[in-house]
């Protein structure tokens, strides 16, 4: 078999990365894993994987060893540093968008001011990550170790006292509740999030599937149900087959994410479409308050959801779709 690898072409590919603070062995991975995915001989489309094994600097400075291995949904020829599972992704978007200055001296003034002198509980262990959630707390006889979402950086103190307040225990939590979640569905906190995502280079929208295109699906169900009116989200395939759901809409970076599962020869292109209209649903008519409560499925969206045509039909085929072995929406 003859090499492809061209050390120009190499070299011109570590040199781009090297600029966005990508060491050269993932930048020389990426290139090698394009060529193997450019040989259909070699690799199906959407399929195959790379891995490797490198040292990489953690929050604190300390270098620990990673296996970088390409995620679920990039197609190896056209692959990105951000092409990796969503844990390894993360890290290397946050650490992207630390590589700032002003940018890592605010994340450290969020996190003395998450433990200011002559707090509550000494116990309490927090840190800021770019995690999926507001927030993940575990707590221990000897410690509280609570990790606090990136959206986080740059809060007003009453925001980081509740953040405090949920993970102690015995402390009333329904306003420090509230606090938190007006404060994670403001403006500042979606746009920090934004800027974590962008700094790894994986902001965009990655549509196309082995079967459907999520823009197609999406500009149909625009057209039909609304309009013509809504801006193109973010829209991405699901990380790996067996989701916990079949669709998910993301407020904070406006994502919509469809199941892979979906994306097979064996689903009707309405099923699709009717899940599709379900997130924009959500995207559109957001969460009806009712005091502290958030209602997602209100009944006015039960109406609204119903008025997609076929929603019976596509229901049904979820809910076997569902018993089969995947999980239910």
């Amino acid at each position: 078999m003859q090499s492809r690898f061209v050390e120009r072409d190499a070299k011109a590919l570590v040199e781009r990365y090297a600029e966005q603070g990508v060491p050269e062995d993932i930048a020389l991975r990426v290139y090698t894993t394009r060529l193997l995915g450019q040989d259909p001989k070699l690799v199906l489309h959407g399929g195959g994987n790379t891995s490797l094994k490198t040292r990489l600097a953690d929050l604190m400075g300390e270098t620990i060893e990673v296996l970088c291995v390409k995620g679920s949904g990039w197609d190896m020829a056209m692959i990105e540093p951000a092409g990796l599972p969503a844990p390894s992704r993360r890290a290397f978007q946050l650490i992207s968008y630390l590589a700032s200055g002003e940018r890592l001296e605010e994340h450290l003034e969020t996190l003395r001011r998450l433990h200011p002198e002559g707090r509550r509980d000494d116990r309490l262990d927090a840190w800021l990550d770019h995690t999926g959630s507001l927030y993940r707390i575990e707590r221990r006889p000897e410690s509280i170790r609570m990790v606090v979402s990136e959206g986080f950086v740059g809060a007003p103190d009453a925001v980081l006292r509740a953040l405090a307040r949920l993970a102690i225990p015995y402390a009333r939590k329904r306003q420090p509740r509230r606090d938190v979640r007006e404060y994670a569905e403001g403006a500042r906190f979606a746009d920090v999030l934004r800027q974590v995502e962008a700094a790894g280079g994986a902001y965009q929208s990655r549509p196309a599937g082995a079967v459907y295109d999520l823009r197609e699906l999406f500009d149909r169900i625009n057209r039909q149900y609304f309009g013509g009116g809504l801006a193109p989200p973010r829209l991405l395939w699901s990380e790996r087959v067996a989701s916990v759901e079949f669709g998910h809409y993301e407020p904070a970076t406006d994502t919509v994410r469809l199941s892979r599962r979906l994306d097979s020869p064996d689903v009707p292109p309405f099923v699709l479409e009717h899940v599709m209209h379900h997130e924009l649903l959500h995207r559109v008519l957001g969460a009806e308050r009712r005091g502290d409560r958030r209602r997602y499925h209100s009944a006015r969206f039960r109406r609204e959801e119903r008025r997609f045509e076929g929603y019976p039909e596509a229901e049904e085929f979820l809910q076997r779709l569902a018993r089969s072995g995947a999980t239910a929406r």
